[in-house]
């Protein structure tokens, strides 16, 4: 789950509604394709009690990686289903996860830090952060990890020693997500304003846009897919607006390729093995594709818990999808 509006983060805890349809590229309804999408791990043993596994990454060791934001710790799982979670710290709440250019692991939450954490488990360092909420960090220009911090309203990079640099955005913004792009920009999920922007390796803000967002839709979570677009989960907080999945180009122009029912918040994105992007829902028990090229947006119903969150593509030719408290592995 990335970081939200602050007015609709406790509506987020307290989702109950499932739900979503199939979606055409031009937002009306299909049937999923052939094929679809079926459980074939369930885990449960090792998992802290409602530790909320929130985002994911296939790590340098073969194993998935996810943060417990609940738990306060990272819990990484073998192809085989064996979990392993290593403490973080008191309150740290780890949020987002990325592989960084030295090879740990590093993440971010809402304990005002980043951690870096060996694939063995041992803590490296810790990186204080005064006021800090990332729920977003991935490797990026320039050898550095670039982090959104909704916190501080800002976007920043931390090289692999430790040096941290913000970066200010728009006033008003909130970043939830940051991706980089197929252009060498970062692109910037923007839920305070509403909008996606673009900054500079060198943390210019080069431009924002807006054009193609429906009215009430924030941004939430943004990545960069093979076909070279972005693509974008849209959430509206509303139980009479539908959420959108957008896609998003690199000279700005967004499309809005899906939309889902109400209070389905579509939430954490993957690039699959295939080529193609998957996308989880907080609030319902469903899994999305955004086919490519055609971004065609089809949902499927596996059987997972509610409150879906972090997904990756593992190393096994599996996504690998994180709940409350419960980690699948879904072939697709």
């Amino acid at each position: 789950m990335r970081d939200l509006p602050r007015a609709a983060f406790a509506a987020l805890f307290a989702a109950l509604a499932t739900c979503t349809v199939g979606c055409s590229s031009n937002g009306s309804a299909t049937n999923p394709p052939a094929g679809g999408i079926a459980i074939s791990k369930t885990v449960t043993s090792g998992i802290t009690a409602n530790a909320s596994l929130y985002e994911a990454v296939d790590g340098p060791d073969g194993r998935i990686w996810f943060t417990e934001f609940q738990g306060d710790n990272l819990a990484a799982v073998t192809t085989h289903g064996t979990v392993s979670e290593y403490p973080m710290g008191a309150s740290t709440q780890p949020c987002g996860v990325a592989v960084g250019p030295d090879g740990n692991i590093w993440t971010g939450g809402f304990g005002s830090s980043i951690e870096r954490v060996s694939t063995s488990g041992s803590l490296i360092n810790t990186y204080s952060i005064a006021g800090a909420h990332i729920c977003s960090i991935v490797s990026g220009p320039g050898g550095l990890l670039w982090f959104a911090d909704y916190g501080n309203d800002k976007v920043g990079t931390i090289s692999t020693g430790g040096t941290i640099v913000e970066h200010s955005l728009p006033a008003g913004a909130s970043p939830s997500a940051l991706a980089v792009g197929s252009d060498g920009n970062v692109w910037i999920a923007d839920s305070g304003n509403n909008v996606i922007d673009k900054i500079s390796p060198a943390g210019t803000v080069l431009a924002t846009y807006s054009s193609g967002i429906s009215a009430g839709e924030h941004p939430n979570a943004i990545i960069a897919a093979p076909d070279n677009n972005l693509y974008v989960t849209e959430d509206a907080f509303s139980a009479t607006v539908s959420d959108k999945i957008a896609r998003v180009t690199t000279g700005g122009t967004i499309t809005e390729i899906g939309t889902l029912p109400p209070s389905t918040y579509p939430d954490e994105l993957a690039v699959g093995k295939d080529g193609n992007v998957y996308f989880t829902e907080y609030n319902g028990t469903k899994i999305g594709k955004i086919t490519l090229p055609s971004a065609l947006v089809s949902t499927f119903a596996p059987g997972i818990a509610t409150n879906g969150s972090g997904i990756a593509a593992g190393p096994d030719q599996r996504l690998w999808v994180g709940t409350r408290q419960t980690i699948y592995a879904l072939t697709y």
